[in-house]
């Protein structure tokens, strides 16, 4: 298959940037997108990163070098000997100032301008089928949107990481004598665990029916001895925590705001992630409550298989007027409703440290679109191996084993 390319710089010449032209345009992901993207698929090669989008696995990947030199040992065997030849000769073309290559191109907001554009053909396709296919299985160990509340089972980490150090082995063109990071064969998210060794591998997982009502109050206890002002349910946003914490679902996070013996208070509650717990047991997710007149940090600790946390409330008067006493310096004086918005209280469920928070200009809604499309994408990889559909015949990557185990578990899931 034949695609088309287009070479450009970035950083001021320092990073070589080889970007697919999509047929219906649009900008592929990159390392160089100012935020991680929850549906990009990386991959650290000998000299630079390839990625792709799991959403698009058909698509050649965007590749960002920062050694040509090393990168010249696999380029020819992912994007073809003319692509290659193109590489080197942009290679020894002079940086412009804040420009990019004089002669080729440049990129602006992750898409490269201007570049030379040139075909691209694979000289070895099934090197670039296991290399997609191994840059997925990491993405499945970091973002697979394993759910209790919407009937998503967790992979099993043993096999995943199996299968990672298979395709690792079947990939190690793209490695070289370079020992990155995806050039190490791991158990899965918690390499430092030996087989059978995880905490609570005996015990009973959650199934969807203990969680009928999701959307429940988080503290049925404090709403009968008091006032409840608002409560509402949400999602996380997958990029601040690690995987194995939180339920991926849209419904896990549930908030209620009670007003009871002069003290307005926040009760929160969020689903434990299905599948064993993280082996790190001190690692305990926090919430970061917005809409008040104070910032508020809660937090969370494991009750059973939810995240449970309770906040004091400041400056909240039963009737839902924020009071002027200590307020805070980003909130205006003087009496005004609290800001709850369409949406209610804003509670982030995060991991103190990991991650990085929403960006100013991301759009929450477009956010919960793509983890709405992955969990489309993983209930229908789910449904092809229970289906019992040819593993190496499903589109972009081959079904993995451990989705396959997966699909036929017989949990009520």
């Amino acid at each position: 298959m034949t695609d088309t390319v287009r070479i450009g710089r970035a950083e001021d010449g320092l990073l070589h940037v080889i970007a697919p032209l999509l047929p219906g345009g649009g900008t592929p992901p990159s390392v160089l997108d100012p935020a991680p993207g929850v549906d990009v698929a990386v991959l650290e090669v000998a000299g630079g990163h390839l990625t792709w989008s799991v959403l698009a696995l058909e698509a050649p990947p965007v590749a960002v070098l920062d050694s040509v030199g090393q990168a010249q040992g696999w380029v020819w065997a992912v994007y073809g000997e003319q692509t290659a030849l193109a590489l080197a000769e942009d290679a020894t073309a002079p940086a412009g100032p804040g420009d990019g290559s004089v002669t080729n191109g440049t990129v602006t907001d992750g898409t490269v301008t201007n570049g030379t554009v040139t075909e691209a053909s694979p000289a070895l396709p099934e090197l670039v089928a296991s290399a997609r296919r191994l840059a997925y299985a990491h993405w499945a160990a970091r973002w697979w949107p394993a759910s209790v509340v919407d009937a998503i089972p967790a992979l099993d980490v043993h096999l995943l990481g199996q299968e990672i150090g298979t395709l690792t082995e079947e990939c190690d063109l793209l490695f070289g004598a370079r020992e990155t990071a995806d050039a190490s064969p791991t158990d899965g998210p918690f390499p430092s665990v030996p087989p059978n060794t995880l905490p609570g591998a005996d015990v009973p997982l959650p199934r969807a029916t203990d969680y009928a009502l999701a959307a429940g109050p988080a503290s049925a206890a404090g709403a009968a001895d008091g006032l409840t002002l608002a409560r509402g349910t949400g999602g996380a946003d997958w990029r601040r925590c690690p995987p194995g914490l939180v339920d991926a679902s849209e419904r896990a996070v549930s908030w209620e705001v009670v007003r009871a013996a002069a003290r307005t208070t926040v009760s929160i509650s969020v689903v434990a992630a299905p599948g064993p717990p993280h082996p790190r047991r001190e690692l305990a997710p926090w919430a970061a409550v917005g809409g008040t007149a104070a910032p508020l940090d809660v937090p969370l600790r494991r009750v059973a298989d939810t995240w449970v946390g309770d906040g004091l409330l400041d400056g909240i008067r039963p009737d839902g007027v924020r009071a002027t006493a200590s307020p805070h310096p980003d909130c205006p004086a003087g009496p005004e409703p609290y800001a709850l918005g369409a949406d209610g209280l804003a509670v982030d469920i995060h991991l103190p440290g990991f991650g990085t928070p929403a960006g100013p200009g991301e759009d929450p809604a477009a956010q919960r679109a793509v983890r709405a499309r992955i969990r489309d994408l993983a209930r229908s990889r789910l449904a092809g191996a229970a289906a019992g559909t040819d593993p190496a015949a499903w589109p972009g990557a081959p079904l993995l084993r451990a989705e396959i185990a997966a699909a036929n578990d017989d949990s009520d899931f």
